[in-house]
């Protein structure tokens, strides 16, 4: 979601275009000024449909002709992201760092969020008794003790605990 509503765009850039100079605004609104800048020359290029909702999912292909076009036309950043009506110039910025690092294949969409976690099993293949070696049988008593005195902790603690809300009654 953008900090700036269309409405507030499109009239400081009208405001600019119609002479106020874009440093003014920027003390009388506290905007920055080169964010004005931005707007004004998405506006002029645009008009009114400037700083309209744009589909957010770009294919691999349409990233990869937005970078080639503001190669062939000597383009800015910022100017490429005004001729194609982007909300700031930051898409083409992570767009280009991507292609710079990985080629077209960074330009493919990942998948947004966090990634799912990953249950973790903590079962042990199990092999018949009799399948095992003796240090594979001697290393699963030492585990099933460990966890027997674990559990039997757990239980102890809890059975103090219980006795303690007793005492406090």
């Amino acid at each position: 979601m953008s900090k700036y509503i269309r409405e507030l765009k499109l009239y400081i850039a009208q405001r600019c275009l119609d002479g106020e100079s874009s440093t003014s605004l920027a003390k009388e609104l506290s905007i920055p000024a080169n964010q004005i800048r931005y707007w004004t020359s998405v506006y002029r290029i645009h008009g009114s449909s400037s700083f309209l909702p744009l589909d957010y999912e770009h294919s691999a292909d349409f990233k990869f002709s937005v970078l080639k076009s503001m190669w062939e036309n000597n383009w800015s950043i910022s100017q490429a992201s005004a001729e194609f009506n982007f909300s700031s110039n930051g898409t083409i910025s992570v767009w280009l760092k991507l292609y710079n690092q990985s080629g077209f294949q960074g330009l493919h969409s990942r998948p947004k969020g966090r990634p799912s976690m990953k249950t973790q099993s903590n079962k042990r293949p199990t092999k018949s008794d009799e399948e095992m070696s003796l240090d594979e049988l001697r290393e699963e008593l030492a585990y099933l003790r460990a966890e027997n005195a674990v559990l039997k902790k757990l239980e102890e603690l809890d059975k103090l605990k219980r006795q303690a809300a007793k005492k406090k009654r």
